[in-house]
């Protein structure tokens, strides 16, 4: 067991024994080929209160640190990667509501965040601006000294449809300012009026789905607002790292998750009077994919430690989801030739495995882009 802490292990065990029966990646398969969202699951969630983990308990949270959540979110990957979408969606937005809202939206969101009554989902792609998301469109004018206006397109919106769901949307509030100090935040209730959404049909990640996001004239009081006009982009950069870590480590989970299944496989598969693991053409790779599941799990670790200490974790944060992201999407790949043909039925969690893991490298920020990222905190320019 990889050296992390007394609170964090005791944290796994739970999470562990919880998954195992409440969401393993056989239940998840399930809702996943049925575009399921489990709220009973996500109520579980905030009873437990792992909405709060990371967050103190005077700011309204649980408790702990970013390793106690990374180790909690390694676990959830290993029903779902999806788990931990749902999860983090909400951590992400109430640790920003804390950071940067205001004392009235604390006091009145955090608790609800907490227990489950409402979530949150963040808005910033657009048809247009993806990877280069400061390139974003969509705008909110002022009409008066209490509403803001909204209008444009946004879309690869996480869980933006499912119950008590507010919508983080960035959105361009300053129309002739430098791209990057542009941008503002408004949290906006999924049901507004004027604000349209419509499901997309997408190969996996089924259990949270994705939106797109369409804004026409969407009025919303000034109080909407979060944080300092203009901020957002701010805002969004000192996030990231963590949010980074927690998908690395549902990566991570999802992977072992894999890796586990196809041990079992080759020792009880049988073959020319001997179980399949016993030839070196199937024990020498898979002995190389746990080596680099256990390198990067250790990776995402010292990441959560940086973050814990205070100290920058960028570089790392990147590297964890660059190798993260990567090694699902190989492992799933891989295991599909270790199974044979049963990994290639729908009723075998590998095919939602699968279908998750093509979408790895790009969510939450593209491998390309998390190579810039470390080009540059090496000192080289890209």
């Amino acid at each position: 067991m990889p050296f992390t802490s007394e609170s964090a292990e005791e944290l796994r065990e739970i999470a562990r024994q919880f998954v195992a029966k409440e969401c393993n990646e056989w239940k998840t398969l399930i809702w996943d080929e049925q575009c399921h969202y489990p709220k009973e699951l996500f109520d579980q969630f905030a009873a437990l209160g792992w909405f709060g983990i990371g967050i103190p308990e005077e700011e309204g949270g649980s408790g702990g640190t970013a390793l106690d959540l990374v180790v909690l979110c390694e676990e959830l990957g290993r029903g779902s990667t999806d788990l931990v979408a749902c999860l983090s969606l909400t951590t992400s937005g109430a640790r920003t509501i804390i950071a940067s809202g205001s004392d009235e939206q604390k006091a009145e969101l955090i608790p609800q965040l907490m227990n489950g009554t409402k979530r949150t989902s963040i808005s910033i792609s657009e048809p247009d601006s993806g990877s280069d998301s400061a390139s974003l469109t969509a705008r909110a004018d002022r009409v008066d000294d209490h509403t803001w206006v909204l209008n444009g397109q946004k879309t690869w919106c996480e869980a933006a449809e499912h119950p008590g769901t507010l919508i983080q949307a960035f959105v361009r509030t300053d129309q002739t300012a430098p791209k990057h100090r542009g941008i503002s935040m408004f949290l906006i209730d999924h049901q507004t009026p004027g604000l349209d959404l419509r499901r997309l049909p997408t190969i996996g990640r089924n259990i949270t789905g994705v939106w797109e996001v369409f804004l026409d004239n969407v009025e919303v009081p000034d109080s909407a607002l979060v944080g300092p006009e203009n901020g957002a982009w701010r805002m969004l950069m000192a996030e990231l790292p963590l949010e980074r870590l927690i998908i690395s480590a549902g990566f991570v989970g999802a992977t072992l998750q894999i890796l586990e299944d196809v041990l079992e496989h080759v020792k009880e598969r049988h073959q020319f009077g001997q179980p399949v693991g016993n030839f070196q053409g199937v024990a020498h790779p898979l002995v190389d994919l746990f080596t680099r599941a256990e390198a990067i799990r250790l990776l995402v670790y010292e990441g959560a430690r940086l973050h814990d200490a205070g100290l920058d974790c960028v570089k790392e944060a990147s590297m964890a989801k660059l190798a993260s992201s990567e090694l699902y999407a190989e492992v799933a790949r891989q295991a599909v030739l270790f199974f044979g043909g049963y990994g290639y039925i729908r009723e075998h969690p590998l095919t939602m495995h699968l279908a998750d893991s093509v979408i790895a490298p790009v969510a939450g920020g593209p491998s390309q882009i998390m190579r810039n990222l470390v080009a540059r905190s090496l000192g080289l320019r890209t």
